[in-house]
């Protein structure tokens, strides 16, 4: 009876590692590279370049299975219901549209659940120990990166010209291994809050100044990708969090303020908005006018949309049926509906709200502003969504479902060891009292 007892007690105690699996570390690291990694397979082994995700996936989900069918059970998300929520109506999409456009609902569907799919084997790999040097590498890849960029912006590195209106003097527009400014700022907004939260958190002199440094690199590198919607979106993310966790946040606001100011290229980009010429060619040609092509396609069937791959994504445009949207929430709505965007927002909305409680709950503050970074990347992603695909680009979607989980692993390491402590306590009791009720029964 006790052994039954302590294996169920390791069970629900139980703290996943990477240093259980050589296969599984190196599989988690090389997606904590993957802008590089991908980039770099594609452009020298096409091949390999389309299939090692895939592989790394199947260990991944392997791995975690074999843990599973051991009794091993991790730490449960509640967001995670929403994601199945949402991968099971996409499911039934699929089977709507097989019979009219097969091969576009399947690319479709893959487009938008195929990433979120790794989130759910990593509670089974991760432990909490595992996320400070998973972040560390995360980020350094986000400041090689930056670094970069800086060197395209220093050399004039060619861009093709629809990358800039023709009144505009804008040199250049950086982009990276990320192959797209507008991504690049998505990238670089996610990492930025990290880095900040990493240098404020950090205790280490020598990688504290390297946090630090990150920050500088990576912000100039968002600067000169000249992405109105990755600048704004981290602005209005940093302006939420600092006046829901911490009114200090707002430094980097005045700094960004200040840097628009007395830098004529971004003072005269931002200034654009207010532009008629501007809002002329975006009414007529631009994201609005997009965006009510979503909403025409969306007239045809409120609820269900127009179906998977029909509508202002990359399969759309492959197939010719649609450009791109300039709005991830307009091509789910025009995809899937009403129904297809509640589940997707909701979805979202159960992931930010479970890493908002993480932050509010954790005591220590070193943790506490660590998570509030982490918040900030993930809300900066989510708002650049407003204004372009990001979650179209599989090294965005990905990054952000790999931090999102890391942040909600870390947040997770005080409670559970609070409950941990508690059952190991209540356990010991138990059996305490049942050697004490066998020895009355017995006799001396």
């Amino acid at each position: 009876m006790k052994s039954l007892r302590r294996a169920h007690l390791e069970a629900d105690t139980y703290q996943p590692s990477l240093d259980d699996s050589r296969l599984v570390r190196w599989s988690v690291y090389a997606l904590m590279a993957f802008p590089v990694i991908d980039y770099s397979l594609r452009r020298f082994v096409p091949v390999a370049g389309h299939a090692w995700d895939k592989v790394i996936f199947a260990i991944l989900v392997i791995s975690a299975f074999s843990r599973y069918i051991r009794g091993k059970r991790p730490p449960r998300f509640s967001w995670h219901v929403f994601a199945l929520l949402f991968i099971i109506y996409g499911l039934f999409l699929v089977a709507a549209g097989l019979r009219t456009h097969p091969i576009q609902a399947l690319e479709g569907y893959q487009f938008d659940v195929y990433y979120l799919l790794f989130t759910f084997p990593l509670p089974f790999l991760i432990g909490p120990k595992d996320v400070r040097p998973l972040l560390h590498f995360g980020v350094v890849v986000a400041v090689a990166i930056g670094a970069h960029a800086i060197y395209q912006y220093i050399t004039k590195v060619p861009i093709p010209p629809h990358w800039a209106d023709t009144h505009e003097h804008v040199r250049t527009r950086v982009f990276s291994v990320i192959k797209s400014p507008n991504e690049l700022g998505a990238y670089m907004a996610l990492n930025i809050p990290i880095l900040a939260g990493l240098a404020l958190s950090e205790k280490l002199k020598s990688r504290k100044v390297f946090y630090f440094a990150g920050v500088v690199i990576c912000f100039a590198a968002l600067l000169f990708t000249f992405t109105r919607g990755a600048w704004m979106a981290l602005v209005l993310s940093t302006l939420i969090l600092s006046i829901i966790v911490d009114r200090r946040l707002l430094l980097f606001v005045i700094a960004f303020a200040i840097v628009a100011f007395f830098v004529p290229a971004i003072h005269h980009r931002i200034l654009d908005l207010t532009s008629p010429i501007y809002w002329h060619k975006t009414i007529k040609y631009g994201r609005f006018a997009r965006w009510m092509t979503g909403i025409h396609k969306l007239s045809k069937d409120p609820l269900f949309g127009a179906g998977l791959g029909q509508y202002g994504g990359a399969v759309a445009a492959k197939y010719g049926h649609s450009v791109y949207s300039d709005d991830f929430y307009v091509k789910i709505l025009g995809e899937t509906g009403i129904v297809g965007l509640v589940l997707f927002i909701t979805m979202h909305f159960a992931l930010v709200r479970s890493l908002y409680q993480k932050v509010r709950s954790t005591v220590a503050r070193r943790q506490r502003v660590l998570l509030a970074g982490g918040l900030t990347g993930i809300l900066a992603i989510l708002f650049h969504n407003l204004t372009e695909n990001v979650f179209e680009y599989a090294p965005l979607v990905l990054s952000y479902f790999m931090y999102a989980m890391l942040f909600l692993i870390l947040g997770t390491q005080v409670a559970n060891s609070g409950i941990a402590g508690e059952k190991v306590n209540k356990s010991i009791v138990r059996d305490r009292r049942t050697d004490e009720e066998t020895s009355l029964q017995n006799g001396p």
